[in-house]
């Protein structure tokens, strides 16, 4: 039987100049609708899996055309419909050295406004058996981080795997907390983390030495959160905006297994590759819990090709990604 996945988070507006134009440029944009949980669901959606989605829209066209979008892809997204408007994201495409650059606008959004007890969570969780959150709905509000919390206690007690990305943004935690005040919290609850060596210390709280490979941190995340099963994490080897190189390990608390390398010549659009990448590995690790290396293998390739998907979600279908895993890559016509 297939598991049911539920995510929670923000839907978001996304406007993007076309043709690579800079946000002072732009005289129209191209629009989407993401982020970092609702593109998880699309994509674990579209590989086949059952998905809600629980967030927070409001009553207007836009709202209903956010949760028709992920009615598209076959997620079940259950809102709650109160507030006054949709969070927007700006985001300039890099090119060449020009590097990305986002621009939020999402203060006083209908999502932000959610506080502790709107949602039953036992209800939402009573045919579920995973949970997947990230670390930008805590960063939103002290509200928001309760609310997580909640959900979290609620997923732990009736038995739910639970995954989190730490999706460490600088930018939105502003509301008096640091990272490493709220997040050690909730990571404990989690059985699969998404992170990096970087993020230890700033969102954990958990101090690395300059030295410490990544067996080592990892290790100590494990030791500090003894619930984990699986920490994972990419690696980017930047050439510029436009060309990347990327990889990723896992660590199942034995062996620190690593990918292979894809490179990535002409980048489309690179928002939503790490949320590409987490519901590949979620789907491998349900495909194959057995098997840590093919969720491995499946996840980078999945991230590999949203790397030529405009928008935040990955549109590549399990057997697209499996073909590349199996060396069909090179972009050749499929006839």
């Amino acid at each position: 039987m297939s598991k049911r996945i539920v995510t929670f988070g923000e839907i978001l507006l996304r406007l993007s100049p076309p043709s690579h134009l800079r946000l002072t440029q732009a005289t129209s944009f191209d629009l989407y609708y993401g982020c970092a949980e609702a593109n998880v669901a699309a994509s674990l959606a579209k590989f086949g899996l059952p998905v809600k989605f629980i967030t927070a829209v409001p009553q207007n066209e836009l709202g209903e055309s956010s949760l028709s979008m992920l009615r598209s892809f076959g997620v079940d997204p259950v809102a709650l419909i109160q507030g006054k408007r949709l969070g927007i994201y700006y985001f300039e495409q890099g090119a060449s050295e020009r590097p990305g650059k986002v621009v939020y606008d999402r203060e006083d959004s209908s999502f932000s406004t959610l506080k502790k007890g709107m949602i039953d969570w036992e209800a939402i969780f009573k045919d579920a058996d995973w949970f997947h959150w990230s670390g930008i709905t805590p960063s939103l509000s002290l509200d928001l981080a309760v609310i997580c919390e909640e959900a979290l206690l609620v997923a732990s007690k009736m038995g739910l795997t639970i995954s989190a990305d730490l999706n460490y943004r600088p930018t939105l935690w502003k509301y008096g907390k640091k990272a490493s005040e709220i997040m050690p919290n909730l990571v404990k609850h989690c059985d699969l983390l998404l992170g990096g060596i970087g993020e230890s210390e700033i969102v954990l709280g958990i101090e690395v030495n300059e030295n410490d490979k990544e067996d080592v941190v990892f290790a100590k995340w494990m030791t500090a959160f003894p619930k984990l099963k699986t920490v994972v994490s990419t690696h980017r080897m930047h050439a510029n905006a436009s060309s990347n190189g990327i990889s990723a390990s896992l660590w199942n608390g034995k062996e620190l297994l690593q990918s292979q390398k894809y490179n990535i010549s002409h980048i489309i659009d690179r928002i939503g590759a790490g949320d590409a990448f987490m519901s590949g590995i979620i789907y491998g690790l349900i495909t194959w819990p057995e098997d840590y290396q093919m969720a491995l293998e499946f996840a980078v390739a999945a991230t590999c090709l949203k790397h030529s998907i405009s928008g935040d979600i990955n549109l590549a279908t399990v057997n697209e990604i499996k073909a590349l895993m199996g060396g069909s890559g090179g972009g050749r016509v499929s006839r």
